[in-house]
C-alpha cells in the first residue's frame, strides 16, 4: 500500500496516475472505473458537461452513450453521490428497484447498464469542499461478478480501497 501511495504522489501526469489506479483497482475485481468532478453543481445540474473532469476506462461504446447522451445524469448512483458522502454498494439500486422507487429515466439507465454488463460495483462520493463542487468514482466489478461477490471483496479490503480512491 505504501509503495502504491508513494507512486501516486510521484506520478508525472494524470494519465500515468489514472493508468496506475485502474490497474490497482482491477486487482480487487473493479476493472472499469469512472471518475467525475465538478465545481459548478446546482440543485438541478452537475454544471456544463464541458466543465466536468471525467476519467474512465469503460469501453468507448459504453462511455459514448452514457456520457455524451447525458444518461449519466439519471443514473441512480450519480444521484446518490450528489447527495451523500462515503461509499455505497450498488445493492442500493436493487433495493430501489424492489421498492419501485426508480423513475422511468433511472430504469432506462439500468436497462442500458445491464445490456453493457455494468451490473455490480461500488460508488464512492468524496466529501465536498463547497456546496457547488463534487467528486465521485464508480468502481464497476468485472463482468460475471455478482454484487454479493464484489461485496465480499469490499468487506475484506474496504479501508485500502477507500484510501486509494
Amino acid at each position: 500500500m505504501r509503495a502504491y501511495l508513494e507512486a501516486v504522489t510521484e506520478a508525472q501526469s494524470m494519465e500515468e496516475l489514472w493508468d496506475m489506479h485502474t490497474e490497482r483497482m482491477a486487482e480487487y475485481g473493479f476493472d472499469r472505473l469512472m471518475y467525475g468532478y465538478t465545481r459548478y453543481m446546482t440543485a438541478s445540474s452537475l454544471g456544463d458537461p464541458q466543465d466536468l473532469v471525467l476519467l474512465t476506462n469503460h469501453d468507448p461504446e459504453y462511455s459514448r452513450v452514457f456520457i455524451e447522451t447525458g444518461l449519466y445524469f439519471h443514473a441512480p448512483m450519480v444521484q446518490w453521490a450528489r447527495h451523500n458522502d462515503g461509499a455505497a454498494s450498488w445493492d442500493v439500486i436493487r433495493q430501489m428497484e424492489e421498492a419501485e422507487m426508480l423513475s422511468t429515466s433511472e430504469r432506462k439507465v439500468l436497462d442500458f447498464n445491464k445490456k453493457m454488463g455494468v451490473t455490480a460495483g461500488y460508488t464512492i462520493s468524496f466529501k465536498s469542499v463547497s456546496a457547488r463542487s463534487k467528486g465521485a468514482i464508480a468502481l464497476t466489478a468485472r463482468r460475471g461478478m455478482s454484487q454479493s461477490e464484489i461485496d465480499a471483496v469490499w468487506a475484506s479490503h474496504v479501508r485500502d480501497i477507500v484510501v486509494m480512491n
